[in-house]
């Protein structure tokens, strides 16, 4: 009996009498639910009053932590006309079915200490999808193709359920759900469904045995069984397609997306078609995990006769079924939006088979494509999810707190260098210095011999792990016996995509942790040069000041009782049981290794080091993930993104974890998020108007030589049609500050460059007007921006692509006169109309897990606004085109989309609390950007005070490197950044942005290969 689980029941009923909670009617109630437990359960009456005691606190943390979690529904772009056929009659008759899947699933949850706000969004949203999906009792044909959009690690996996469940309610008679491209993350599917479908399965893999598990613990099926012909061991192998399985039967298969294995079910599915028929007749879903991986058709550049294999195959299945339903998921729609949208060919599919020994060719018909014609909806994020916005820079949402985990590292270069010097086998990392002393460098092979030994920056990354385990330990007791509790430990070591560095690695952190080992065992825990003393200076750098800040770094709307506060001496007494039993892995396919995530006999988690490429690289969960030591590289923002494998949700846990990475890596991050942030504000924006998913086109901007929006084989062979500005907000957020006399030249080029201008006051800013190459010779003035060359450079090409279509004829530059600083700029020292007071932009403080301070000392590189990436002051700045009305109706527009987004949020807010809620919100610049003409473009300067750059009176380390890099105190050089405004145009007038005719990558190859996996796809 799980204690917690009931007495969390006894509290939810005893709190339906308060009108307001606080943290005394826990209190209150105590006394009520516990002698109400006492009656209900003869072991809990035997238990003395201290354990009772301790039951029902960790039943109260986990009710605080969960039950204010929330969840946005979400939203969809449809086709026109789009039938929905899950009128209010059929979901009653769904609903009074005896045995219902999604009833029993969704039960399931609850009894896992899911939120009820969360469950609930799990049911619309599901309901949402399958109303949008074919009808799998219509007697019409139809083919339907949908796709849904969710966060890394966010729990699309849940929604995926709920909707294979329902499926089965509905109708729906074969159900094959494609888990991507490895075995590992096919066995962890298949043993998802098995626990949240099916409810029967393996339930010992040790002494392989099945049983009822999960939903079939909370009630077993007999009328609407569903069978699952694959298993944990074993997918669509040619055992089973000579097997037989029933398909007037209710049947689920987990396959991985293998052409061999697609091919196997292919001959399988036409072999059993009813004599004289070419088709099958009953209801078909696919559900393609990862859709973007491997799924798209990487040949339909070349015309709409040819296909990729696996593409192939997946066509080909839903080829054979009159009625069907394809629904790809993703966390990175890039490819899938940009993807092959042919009509059918005339071609066939040509598969070769045996039959009795004999080499045949059997010919299969096609659907069209896989493109998401009918629908894509967006699913939400629920306020306990840890993802990129809470970690990297955002522009629009500049409230969303930043977790200070990211832990910039420097000295790895020569330990795992991308360069080298020499013949292989006697190689050594290049030098920065070797192509200017005319030194030939290559690039590195899987063949040299690194790494050698292991940076300091990946020791203390151990070190943290040890901690991070001792300090999840220390909290131990609170959690056991709750939902949220969370056994096992894992650190994810990504340095190389070389298997033999990889195994390199594996065998030097595995002597180093041995070493740990020994000391943590014989030295003495009082001693200086003590292991302990080196354990205890990594938990002052890395963990002290975020253990005890946590709560100022997470949004007011993310609650965790569990993650109460330590102390080294809290830890130290566990150091030695932390240590004990941490495996070191190589997962890659020369090893082997696995991860098994399985109790010990005393009911112990796993604890791994995962040295890993691309099998941890996907979609693949890694459970208790804490540290992640991550130097990998990639410029495609759809691999990025899935390389991180530390989003998600981490109850009791948060202020454990660590990423050290490279300044690089961050950089790249920052820029996708900023992407995938745009993308997001586009999909609202298009649900709103009523857009369809043909309109929708990918508005990532490339950054050429940096970020790509999709891998090299998904962008192959494509017509680069347009990337655009349009509607767009352009800022410098980064500045090189190393060299106070290049800050002073700037400022010099920049105020001799207004000499003699006419200007105009507006609010608090000087207007200068001009025209497109005005604005362009501004743009080439000299600056200081770190990282926006290409960036700059595609701007002014955009402008000058506006001009000769007849946009943005007119610019104008708005100079803010008006800011914080208490130093001020007279006309005379400027040659400006107006005297400028300085905007205040704060340089970084020296506090632990601080990347911005990190490049602020090693490299000078100061982000105005830290993590905001953002350095407009109001949003007002972007009204100064508009006339009085234009901006009382945009402010209006903006309060009524929030004032309906509050009201649809919680149902039990009132119009005039929303309204006011509303009221109190300041409004963004696009709400007046947006109103502006598409002759008008809108440039916005901001003159910072470099004192406040300076500024941390605490801090030695600043205060000399400001005097080192030539800054001085009575100098009032400002440090200049700029924001550009872009209104909406239409037809948009060009650029390079993606749309289109993209090849998609099946992702075969060898590890050793750029963004490559490991099997070849023709493999059974």
């Amino acid at each position: 009996m799980n204690f917690v689980e009931l007495i969390k029941t006894f509290i939810k009923e005893e709190l339906k009498n308060y009108d307001r909670i606080v943290d005394s009617t826990f209190d209150e109630i105590r006394e009520t639910v516990l002698n109400t437990m006492t009656l209900v359960s003869k072991i809990f009456r035997e238990f003395d009053p201290e354990e009772k005691a301790s039951i029902y606190a960790s039943a109260v943390r986990e009710y605080k932590s969960v039950y204010p979690i929330d969840l946005d529904d979400s939203e969809s772009i449809v086709k026109s006309n789009h039938p929905f056929w899950l009128t209010e009659d059929r979901k009653k008759a769904i609903d009074a079915l005896q045995e219902n899947y999604l009833k029993r699933y969704l039960t399931y949850l609850g009894s896992r200490g899911r939120s009820e706000k969360v469950i609930e969004t799990i049911r619309t949203s599901s309901e949402s999808i399958m109303g949008k999906l074919g009808d799998p009792m219509s007697s019409v044909p139809f083919y339907c193709k949908g796709m849904v959009v969710g966060s890394v690690q966010s729990g699309k996996t849940g929604n995926f359920n709920a909707v294979i469940n329902r499926s089965v309610d509905s109708g729906y008679k074969l159900i094959i759900v494609l888990s991507g491209i490895m075995e590992d993350l096919r066995v962890q599917t298949q043993e998802r469904v098995e626990e949240e479908v099916i409810g029967y399965g393996i339930i010992d893999k040790k002494n392989p045995r099945k049983g009822a598990k999960g939903v079939g613990l909370i009630s077993k099926f007999e009328d609407i069984q569903l069978t699952t012909p694959t298993s944990y061991q074993s997918d669509f192998k040619k055992t089973l397609k000579e097997a037989d399985f029933p398909l007037n039967r209710r049947n689920i298969l987990i396959c991985k997306k293998n052409s061999g294995v697609l091919k196997n079910l292919l001959l399988w599915l036409n072999e059993h078609l009813e004599e004289g028929k070419d088709k099958h007749n009953i209801p078909l879903l696919i559900v393609d995990d990862e859709s973007d991986n491997a799924s798209l058709n990487n040949l339909g550049s070349k015309g709409i006769e040819e296909a990729s294999k696996i593409n192939g195959h997946i066509r080909a299945i839903l080829a054979l079924f009159t009625r069907k339903s394809y629904l790809g998921y993703t966390a990175t729609p890039f490819a899938n939006v940009l993807a092959d949208r042919n009509k059918l060919g005339e071609k066939k599919w040509i598969i070769n088979d045996k039959i009795n020994g004999e080499a045949v060719e059997k010919e299969f018909a096609l659907v069209d494509n896989i493109y998401p014609d009918d629908f894509i909806e967006l699913l939400k994020n629920p306020t306990n999810y840890i993802g990129a916005k809470q970690l990297f820079e955002t522009v629009y949402d500049d409230e969303v707190r930043k977790l200070p985990i990211i832990e910039t590292i420097y000295d790895y270069t020569t330990y795992f260098p991308e360069r080298v010097v020499g013949a292989v086998g006697s190689a050594r990392p290049a030098a920065l210095d070797d192509t200017d002393n005319g030194v030939k460098t290559r690039a590195a092979k899987k063949e040299d011999h690194f790494p050698q030994q292991l940076p300091q920056s990946l020791k203390d990354a151990v070190g943290c792990f040890i901690l991070s385990i001792a300090l999840r330990y220390s909290r131990q007791g609170a959690m056991i016996g709750t939902s949220l509790f969370n056994p096992h430990h894992t650190m994810l070591v990504h340095v190389s995509r070389f298997i033999t560095w990889q195994n390199k690695t594996k065998d030097l952190v595995k002597s180093f942790l041995d070493e740990l080992d020994d000391r943590v065992t014989s030295d003495n825990p009082n001693s200086k040069s003590s292991i302990y003393n080196y354990f205890e200076k990594l938990w002052y750098k890395y963990y002290a000041y975020i253990i005890e800040n946590i709560k100022l770094h997470i949004s007011d709307d993310f609650k965790d009782e569990f993650l109460i506060p330590k102390t080294f001496n809290d830890l130290k007494p566990l150091l030695g049981e932390s240590i004990k039993g941490i495996n070191v892995l190589a997962v890659n396919s020369a090893t082997g290794d696995k991860l098994i995530y399985e109790k010990d006999q005393y009911g112990k988690g796993a604890k791994y080091i995962a040295v890993g490429g691309n099998r941890l690289s996907r979609g693949f969960t890694l459970e208790g993930l804490t540290i992640n030591y991550f130097l990998r590289n990639t410029n495609f923002s759809d691999t990025l993104l899935q390389m991180g494998r530390w989003f998600g949700y981490r109850p009791g846990y948060l202020d454990c974890c660590k990423i050290f990475t490279t300044s690089d890596a961050v950089a790249k991050f920052d820029s996708t998020t900023r992407a995938i942030e745009e993308l997001e504000i586009e999909f609202t924006k298009m649900s709103r108007e009523g857009k369809q998913p043909k309109d929708y086109e990918l508005r990532v901007r490339k950054h050429p030589g940096t970020l790509k929006i999709t891998r090299p084989s998904i962008l192959q062979n494509t017509k680069e049609v347009k990337w655009s500005y349009q509607d767009q907000l352009v800022q410098t957020t980064k500045f090189n500050v190393s060299k106070a006399s290049e800050v002073k030249n700037v400022w010099l080029a920049f105020k001799d460059f207004f000499k003699e201008k006419k200007s105009d006051k507006v609010d608090d800013c000087l207007l200068y007007r001009t025209d497109c190459k005005g604005i362009i010779d501004f743009l080439k003035l000299p600056n200081i921006y770190y990282d926006f060359d290409e960036e700059l450079n595609s701007v002014m090409k955009f402008i000058e692509l506006c001009k000769e279509k007849n946009f943005l004829q007119n610019w104008t530059i708005a100079i803010k006169l008006k800011g914080a600083s208490q130093k001020y700029l007279s006309a005379g020292e400027t040659g400006f109309a107006e005297q400028v007071e300085l905007t205040v932009r704060s340089g970084p403080k020296a506090k632990e897990g601080n990347r911005y301070y990190s490049d602020f000392v090693h490299k000078g590189i100061f982000a105005a606004g830290n993590a905001s990436a953002n350095i407009v002051t109001s949003g007002k700045d972007f009204s100064l085109l508009l006339g009085q009305k234009q901006k009382e109706d945009a402010l209006f527009k903006f309060r009524n989309e929030k004032t309906d987004a509050y009201l649809k949020k919680k149902k039990e807010t009132t119009v005039e609390e929303a309204k006011e809620k509303a009221k109190k919100l300041n409004p963004p610049e696009r709400i007046y950007r947006e109103e502006m003409s598409d002759q008008d473009g809108l440039l916005v300067v901001y003159l910072m005070d470099m004192d406040s750059v300076y500024n941390d009176e605490n801090n030695q380390e600043v205060h000399d490197l400001y005097l080192k890099r030539g800054f001085k105190k009575e100098d009032k050089t400002p440090l200049i950044g700029i924001a550009i405004g872009f209104p909406k145009i239409s037809p948009d007038p060009g650029g390079t942005y993606a749309k289109g005719d993209y090849k998609a990558s099946e992702d075969v190859g060898d590890e050793d290969e750029p963004e490559a996996v490991l099997h070849n796809s023709e493999q059974n």
